[in-house]
């Protein structure tokens, strides 16, 4: 299907805002850079991408590379529409101040959530022009995808996708991520699910796994296997799903194991059936947790799932609770886009908030300026619940953190750590 040009036109669309009243610039992204910017165009273009003191561009284009169809849609229409609304607040805010008020266009790729067409679609987007790359969830889409960027020298800001091996495996230098890999995750949530628990006087000794049998949910896994015991919590069991298969068998390991918490670390769909599975065999867990789980942190899941989660425990990325900034955000995309707002929405957001900073950094659409700014920016003001995002020579965030939420009242609440804490455990 990929080598069929209306294909391929079929699975992009050009989005471009500008103009309309709305939330003010003090959402539209901002930075602090100890090293300088605004490239200085020894790249030796001509000035049409504003690199060397020439005409700045009208525009500057980000690729949106996300799952617009197939068995990931749901979360992936949503992050794009996250990508979509950045650069609208931007517009709104009078554009790129260092590029004399260039606009932000937005043109979107479907990868369908399949590996083969992570680096096809970005290949299409570079090819239409766009400057930087974001994306793509699945995490072997996205380690595609970055692959493809990085020989094209385009920088690529991941959006979502949490494999350790995208960036740890093979140094790139025009990939970047925001959020916390697999190793980060398994470190926040062993620590900040066992403080949580023992600090309320309840006790935890106990958990068995459940993950999708993919890259993320293996990398995860392995994360967990060091930092679970590292916190006094023996792993007694460990069951691996396969995308689209029911989870009884492994819910029936997981019932004879007793754990006194259950992780999942999967996709929304993933959860969602190992909730059903459970609650067939009427089976209830002391708790149920998510490591990097889309589904509890996503109002229309937990709703689904009901009271078999309500009081569990998750982590992952978050929109911060403390900042009115990320509230108006929030407000603005469910009024903009009649859909609700989860943790994948605003981590995309916030990566989207650091290319806008490394834009208006560089001074520049030129790829390489932009890249440049990336490498070494520390943006501050971002609406995810983390200190300011600055990146390693690898890639990845200095600063990344998963909170811990918990389930209270089927709405995913912050309870961990204590600075962007909205409300205390509750038992």
């Amino acid at each position: 299907m990929g080598d069929n040009p209306a294909d391929r036109v079929s699975r992009r669309s050009f989005v471009k805002y500008s103009g309309a009243a709305g939330v003010t610039g003090a959402l539209a992204g901002c930075s602090s850079n100890g090293g300088g910017g605004g490239g200085d165009g020894n790249d030796g273009s001509d000035g049409s991408d504003g690199s060397d003191g020439g005409d700045a561009p009208d525009e500057v284009i980000i690729g949106s590379n996300h799952p617009l169809s197939g068995s990931l849609s749901n979360t992936g229409e949503r992050m794009d529409q996250a990508v979509k609304l950045a650069a609208m607040i931007k517009n709104e805010a009078g554009g790129i101040e260092s590029l004399d008020g260039a606009e932000l266009s937005v043109i979107s790729g479907d990868n369908e959530g399949a590996q083969e067409l992570g680096g096809e679609v970005a290949q299409e987007l570079i090819d239409e022009g766009a400057s930087v790359l974001t994306g793509c969830y699945s995490s072997p889409v996205t380690s595609a995808a970055t692959r493809t960027a990085e020989s094209a020298g385009v920088p690529f800001v991941i959006s979502v996708s949490v494999a350790n091996s995208i960036l740890q495996e093979t140094q790139l230098n025009y990939a970047y991520r925001p959020q916390p890999p697999a190793n980060q995750m398994a470190v926040d949530h062993a620590r900040l699910l066992a403080d949580a628990i023992r600090n309320a006087g309840e006790e935890i000794e106990t958990a068995g796994l459940f993950y999708i049998d993919i890259s993320f949910g293996q990398s995860v896994r392995d994360a967990l296997r060091e930092e679970l015991p590292a916190n006094d919590i023996e792993i007694v069991a460990e069951t691996a799903y396969e995308p689209g298969d029911t989870a009884d068998t492994q819910v029936t390991t997981l019932r004879d194991a007793d754990p006194d918490a259950v992780i999942a670390t999967t996709y929304r769909s993933g959860t969602i059936e190992l909730v059903n599975a459970m609650n067939n065999q009427n089976y209830q867990p002391k708790y149920v947790t998510g490591c990097s789980n889309a589904a509890m942190n996503d109002v229309s899941a937990l709703e689904e799932m009901g009271d078999t989660v309500e009081g569990g425990f998750a982590n992952n990325f978050a929109l911060d609770p403390t900042s009115d900034a990320a509230s108006e955000v929030q407000s603005r995309f469910e009024s903009e886009f009649d859909t609700s707002f989860d943790a994948n929405v605003a981590m995309t957001y916030a990566a989207t908030e650091v290319i806008i900073a490394a834009i208006e950094e560089a001074g520049s659409a030129d790829p390489d300026d932009i890249n440049n700014a990336l490498g070494e920016i520390t943006v501050e003001d971002h609406i995810a619940a983390m200190p300011p995002i600055t990146f390693a020579d690898n890639g990845e965030n200095e600063n990344s953190l998963a909170p811990l939420f918990q389930i209270q009242d089927l709405e995913d609440r912050v309870v961990a750590p204590e600075e962007f804490a909205e409300t205390d455990v509750q038992f």
